[in-house]
């Protein structure tokens, strides 16, 4: 079965039935395992731990290497990948003659819902995805809501990242009754200056550290106070980390409410 792919530009030829799949992704990982199919993957990245039977599939690479002898010896049917920080490895893997079908980093959070289609389609599990997708849909209009909440979120990535309009995070808050206050960065994440947070005087700041603890709790407030950020330190709010980041469909059945919720109380 060939089914073209954006990313390549060119049609794929998929295994039917498939057996063996590799997932390097883990927003693919957690779309497999809501299709039915989490029965079929042999291994995954290390960050694929959505959902709990996920975390206990071999763990052979990250975003940039795998674990070559293992594919060379499992021989997967295909292998996922995603776009960004996998380019290249996903061009290795096929020159090496392996399958493999990269999706779009999600920009957005209607491109979470077309990766769940075309996830579906690849794996031929079809009417799990109209049925999924149509899932993700309701609730983002449970969850809807017209405001103008100004938001900033720094994510711990070895230093301050933040991002601007193309990401999924900034359109999942202005969906939500928020606005991203960098929201006119062209950049989907960099770097931001601490002296343009204080000129868009944010009404809540959210921070998403690797993971959260006490002491990361402290370090950051601490980091605010060493940044000149100190009048903002009564306006964060911590996720449990790899909360916001993540692009699967969990993003939009937990995260989104949880994002309502939370500025619903401002």
């Amino acid at each position: 079965m060939k089914i073209y792919n954006q990313v390549l530009d060119e049609y794929v030829e998929i295994k039917r039935p498939l057996e063996r799949i590799v997932s390097l992704d883990p927003a693919t990982t957690e779309t497999l395992f809501f299709l039915g199919i989490g029965d079929k993957i042999i291994a995954t990245d290390a960050f694929s731990y959505r959902p709990e039977e996920a975390r206990r599939l071999p763990k052979i690479g990250s975003y940039t290497h795998v674990k070559l002898d293992f594919l060379e010896e499992k021989k997967p049917d295909l292998i996922f990948s995603t776009t960004g920080a996998q380019k290249e490895l996903t061009k290795k893997l096929i020159n090496m003659g392996f399958t493999v079908y990269p999706t779009q980093v999600a920009t957005s959070i209607s491109k979470i819902i077309d990766n769940v289609i075309i996830i579906a389609d690849v794996v031929n599990r079809k009417m799990e995805g109209r049925k999924l997708a149509n899932e993700l849909r309701s609730k983002i209009i449970e969850n809807y809501y017209l405001g103008n909440t100004k938001v900033y979120v720094e994510f711990d990535l070895g230093g301050a990242i933040t991002m601007g309009f193309a990401s999924h995070v900034s359109d999942a808050i202005s969906i939500v009754g928020g606005r991203n206050i960098f929201d006119d960065k062209e950049e989907a994440y960099f770097t931001p200056d601490d002296k343009e947070i204080i000129e868009r005087h944010p009404d809540v700041i959210i921070y998403e550290p690797k993971r959260l603890t006490e002491y990361e709790k402290e370090r950051f407030v601490k980091k605010l106070e060493e940044r000149g950020l100190q009048e903002f330190k009564d306006k964060v709010i911590f996720t449990k980390g790899d909360y916001l980041a993540h692009m699967g469909p969990s993003f939009i059945l937990d995260t989104i409410p949880w994002l309502r919720s939370l500025l619903a109380s401002r």
